[in-house]
């Protein structure tokens, strides 16, 4: 990597904002806090001369998202050449070295953070760094939540504040952890297609519907279709189907007195041993044994 010239003062439009060393060790220390805590924060504009190396690495663990130009990063042996949409998880205590490009420098987000839960996090985020997918656009849904830590913490260190903190940077960090998901809080447009879409299957669930009918009613292919659904969702379209008709069905069969092959015909099912078939794989029981526990239950309690 070659050095070129550090900046000394900031840079223009930057924000910025470091927690006290003090506050820092009471926050590691508490209950609730302590699981999560940002010791530093902030947005750089433009970097140019931007360099940092530390041979001992850094007691934090550091994210870098860059959203404009580009930069290089140092991990150990390791070079990553990060540029708009790209991100770093630098791992605490390791040595690392990072700078802006110089001819086109970047614009970073970045956070300092550590706790005693951030182990397991920030192991998944910098695997997906080894694995080159660390690709990631920074949308409105993650800068909103990065803004909020950062005007959090610019009006004060106290316990509600960090609290607070500990339960909203997780929730950041798992957009970088599972990135399908997350990427779909920048798709507004397409996400109300798809809640258009769980809606006709919630109406629509007892009857016989195939993966063709349900594009359809979206005006999407169906591999187009499928594809943004099981984003959006976690489940393929089918799969949701049946997980809701598994729940409707466990609602009538606590509920309702129907038989068996009766609510797996109101819920579009032609085939009463599939449907208890899928019911098991869903719920780990059968139907009946289902219907028998809940029922029990229900004795006991009353």
């Amino acid at each position: 990597m070659k050095k070129f010239e550090n900046k000394k003062d900031g840079f223009d439009g930057e924000v910025c904002v470091v927690v006290p060393p003090i506050v820092v060790k009471q926050n590691s220390l508490e209950k609730i806090s302590g699981n999560f805590y940002i010791t530093d924060i902030g947005y750089f504009p433009k970097a140019r001369f931007h360099y940092r190396q530390r041979e001992e690495g850094c007691m934090q663990h550091i994210l870098i998202h860059c959203v404009d130009g580009r930069g290089e990063v140092s991990i150990g042996n390791d070079l990553y050449h990060i540029q708009a949409n790209e991100y770093i998880l630098i791992p605490a205590n390791t040595a690392h070295t990072y700078q802006a490009d110089h001819n086109n420098p970047w614009t970073i987000y970045w956070i300092h953070f550590n706790g005693r839960n951030a182990t397991d996090i920030v192991n998944g985020i910098y695997k997906n760094v080894l694995l080159n997918k660390n690709s990631f656009v920074f949308g409105e849904e993650m800068k909103s939540i990065f803004e909020k830590m950062y005007t959090l913490l610019l009006k004060g260190y106290g316990r509600e504040i960090m609290e607070c903190l500990t339960m909203t940077l997780p929730y950041f960090l798992s957009g970088y952890l599972h990135r399908e998901i997350s990427s779909n809080w920048q798709l507004e447009n397409k996400g109300d297609i798809i809640n258009s879409s769980i809606l006709y299957l919630k109406t629509n669930f007892s009857t016989k519907i195939s993966l063709k009918d349900i594009a359809a009613n979206s005006n999407l292919s169906v591999s187009h279709f499928s594809k943004l659904f099981k984003m959006r969702t976690g489940y393929s379209p089918i799969e949701y189907l049946n997980h809701l008709k598994v729940q409707k069905a466990c609602y009538m069969l606590q509920f309702s007195d129907s038989r068996i092959s009766e609510i797996s015909f109101d819920l579009g099912f032609e085939d009463q041993y599939y449907f208890s078939r899928l019911f098991k794989d869903h719920m780990g029981v059968s139907p009946s044994h289902y219907r028998n526990s809940v029922k029990l239950d229900e004795n006991i309690i009353h």
